[in-house]
């Protein structure tokens, strides 16, 4: 879990905290109250460091449903997921505590109700994709 970092030096090498959570959940770094306090610099800074781990932002009013390693947004806000399997490029190991922080090719998923994710596959699946379309009963 994240306890320490503001929202407006998220992204300087040091500012952010994280600690042991609840254990529900492997692999994963959490933080809250996400969307309104504009938290998503602390979630890049966590999983930068610690890019094997998936980061959760949890939006005001929202939260996540998990069984058999899927998880299922429920409530009216948002979720937002990042994934630092991917990043190409940092510039962490190299700058000194309060320096600015690069990261090349973080991948970012934003879920909305009923949204899943698999924790296994690492794969969103939309609800409501205008790309894949529910088939309609004829």
């Amino acid at each position: 879990m994240i306890y320490q970092g503001s929202s407006s030096e998220a992204l300087l090498k040091g500012e952010i905290k994280t600690t042991q959570g609840l254990g529900l959940i492997d692999n994963v770094i959490i933080d809250t109250h996400f969307v309104q306090r504009g938290r998503i610099g602390r979630l890049f800074q966590a999983v930068v460091n610690n890019p094997r781990t998936l980061g959760i932002g949890l939006g005001e009013d929202t939260g996540l449903f998990i069984h058999n390693d899927v998880m299922t947004a429920v409530g009216s806000g948002l979720v937002i997921l990042v994934d630092g399997r991917f990043i190409k490029d940092t510039n962490l190991t190299n700058i000194n505590l309060g320096e600015p922080i690069s990261i090349d090719n973080l991948t970012v998923h934003v879920m909305s109700m009923n949204d899943h994710y698999d924790l296994t596959t690492k794969t969103l699946t939309i609800e409501n994709s205008q790309f894949n379309p529910i088939p309609q009963d004829k």
